[in-house]
C-alpha cells in the first residue's frame, strides 16, 4: 500500500513553526541529511507529552507507546543514533529513550505531524491501516523467534515494525530515496541490510535474508499478513508454499507440523494485535502480548 504522504524534515517543519529547534539545538539536524519526522498517533503524541513533562520518564511505559507506533519509533531511533559512538547503532526502545533525551523526544513530538489530523480523511485512514499492519507484523515476528530461537524476539519486533515504512511516500516521490537512507542510517547495521532492503520488492531474492533468523522472521510474518482470508487454510496451496519456504532455513530442525502450527499461531495473534492495538493501553497491549494466553 501506498500512501501519499510526504515525509516532514525538521527544517520544513520547524520553519513553519517559527524556527524552533534547529538554532537551539543543532544536533536535531544531521550535516548531510535532514531528520525525517514521520507523522504519528494523536494518542501517542498525548502520552509521550504526559510522560515526558516531568524531564523523568518511565521507560517501561514510554518504550510501550513507541512500540505501537512505527512513526514515533522510527523518529526516536533516529535522534537516539545522531550521537551514537563506536558500539553501533541503537535498535533497543528503552535505550533509545534514555540515548535520545526527554528534551529531544519532546521536541520531536511537538515536530511531528499527526496521523489523524494532519492529512485527507483517506490517507489519514490509510496510515492507520499501514501502522496497524506494521504492529501485526512486528508481533508475529516476535512470537517466531520466540519460540524458535536464534535472534532476539526484541530485534525482530523492531524489524517488522520498521518494514513497511517505505509506503508512507509513493515511489515517484523523491522523498522516496531519502527516506530509504534515513531509514538504513537510523536502525541496527543488521537490520538495515538484512530486512530493510527485503522491501525493495517481490522480486527480491529471499536467498539474500534466510540465513539471518531476524530478517526471515519478519519476511515470514509478511508473507502470512499479505495471505487473502482465504488462502489461510493448512490445506491451502499458498500456505503449504510459505511453510516449505527456504526462509525457514535457519530453524531447519522445526518439521513442516510444527512450521504450520506457528503460522496458525502467527494468524490468531495478527488479529488480536489488529483489534487491540488502537483500543488497550500500550502497556496494556504490551503486557498481554508477552502473556500468550492473553490472546490464544
Amino acid at each position: 500500500m501506498d500512501c501519499a504522504v510526504e515525509p516532514t524534515t525538521i527544517e520544513n517543519r520547524l520553519g513553519r513553526a517559527g524556527g524552533l529547534g534547529t538554532s537551539r539545538d543543532p544536533c536535531l539536524c544531521l550535516p548531510d541529511l535532514p531528520i525525517l519526522w514521520l507523522p504519528i498517533l494523536t494518542r501517542s503524541a498525548a502520552l509521550m507529552t504526559l510522560l515526558l513533562q516531568d524531564g523523568t520518564i518511565d521507560l517501561e511505559l514510554a518504550s510501550s507507546v513507541i512500540a505501537l507506533d512505527p512513526g514515533l519509533a522510527f523518529g526516536t531511533l533516529q535522534v537516539a543514533n545522531l550521537e551514537r559512538n563506536a558500539d553501533g547503532e541503537i535498535w533497543q526502545l528503552p535505550l533509545a529513550v534514555i540515548t535520545a533525551g526527554c528534551d529531544r523526544l519532546l521536541e520531536m513530538v511537538n515536530c511531528a505531524s499527526r496521523v489523524e489530523s494532519s492529512f485527507a480523511c483517506g490517507t489519514s485512514a490509510g496510515l492507520r491501516q499501514l501502522y496497524v499492519r506494521c504492529v501485526q507484523r512486528a508481533c508475529i515476528a516476535e512470537l517466531l523467534t520466540n519460540l524458535l530461537g536464534g535472534a532476539n524476539p526484541k530485534q525482530s519486533y523492531v524489524a517488522g515494525l520498521f518494514l513497511g515504512l517505505p509506503g508512507v511516500s509513493t515511489p515517484s516521490s523523491p522523498t522516496s530515496s531519502v527516506l530509504s537512507v534515513a531509514l538504513r542510517s537510523a536502525l541496527w547495521g543488521g537490520l538495515s541490510a538484512n530486512v530493510l532492503t527485503a522491501d525493495a520488492g517481490p522480486s527480491t531474492n529471499p536467498g539474500e535474508h534466510r540465513s539471518n533468523p531476524v530478517a526471515a522472521s519478519v519476511l515470514i510474518a509478511n508473507a502470512l499478513l499479505e495471505l487473502p482470508e482465504g488462502e489461510t487454510a493448512v490445506s491451502s496451496g499458498k500456505v503449504q508454499s510459505l511453510a516449505a519456504s527456504p526462509l525457514w532455513e535457519s530453524w531447519d530442525e522445526c518439521s513442516m507440523r510444527e512450521r504450520y502450527r506457528l503460522l496458525g499461531q502467527g494468524r490468531v495473534l495478527a488479529k488480536w494485535a489488529a483489534a487491540n492495538a488502537p483500543r488497550l493501553s500500550p502497556w496494556e497491549f504490551m503486557a498481554r502480548l508477552q502473556r500468550r494466553k492473553s490472546w490464544e
